[in-house]
């Protein structure tokens, strides 16, 4: 995902939400990058009782500020509108479509952590989520997920469900070591699946989603 910069241009659309430039054949098609956009892709996207054609149609039209216009910086040529629809999401939003990137795994959620979320931009940045969501990027707010701390509910969650954050172990530490695997378990992700099916389904949800923009922009 590329992070903006304090120089980065971005664009406040007239039906709310903002946009960044992005260069594709020589042309600049906007993208939309604001996190509630992003955010909602990304749900469309996990939505496996949507179907197909209309999840990618969701997709394609939420993703850009105006998607003829993409379309036509592509020379109207579907293969290539696909590219681009690859491109801008992972640029953009850090979605990978065709699950070929490398990962790691994630240590939180936006919408199982969404409560952890609300109440942590608040206490950390005296922040209102809904007031902000329309305004700040996507890479915005994935940095002010990255910076609350223990002291937040977000980070506390996120603390430890990181294994690196696991005390080494000593002669004198058993009940530290205890209590943070407790934690561990406690604020683990995908609770009501295991880990290995939550990523497996994932994995399917997006080659799925990646068919049906394809076939969207064709």
């Amino acid at each position: 995902m590329i992070a903006t910069d304090l120089t980065s241009r971005r664009v406040a659309l007239p039906g709310g939400g903002s946009a960044t430039p992005y260069e594709w054949g020589g042309a600049e098609v906007l993208v939309r990058d604001d996190a509630m956009t992003v955010l909602s892709l990304i749900a469309a996207l996990r939505d496996e009782g949507m179907p197909e054609d209309e999840r990618g149609e969701t997709v394609v039209r939420s993703l850009f500020a105006d998607w003829a216009d993409a379309y036509t910086a592509c020379d109207y040529d579907p293969v290539e509108f696909s590219r681009l629809i690859e491109s801008a999401v992972w640029d953009v939003c850090g979605i990978d479509l065709r699950g070929d990137r490398a990962h790691e795994e994630p240590l939180w959620d936006p919408e199982e952590d969404a409560a952890l979320i609300r109440t942590s931009f608040r206490m950390a940045y005296g922040l209102d989520w809904d007031r902000a969501r329309a305004e700040i990027s996507f890479s915005e707010f994935v940095a002010l997920v990255g910076g609350c701390g223990t002291d937040t509910p977000l980070g506390r969650a996120i603390y430890y469900r990181d294994p690196r954050t696991r005390p080494k172990a000593t002669k004198h530490n058993r009940k530290e070591i205890e209590e943070w695997e407790r934690l561990h378990r406690a604020f683990a992700l995908g609770k009501s699946r295991s880990s290995r099916g939550a990523a497996e389904g994932t994995d399917a949800a997006m080659a799925d989603a990646f068919a049906a923009l394809k076939r969207a922009a064709r």
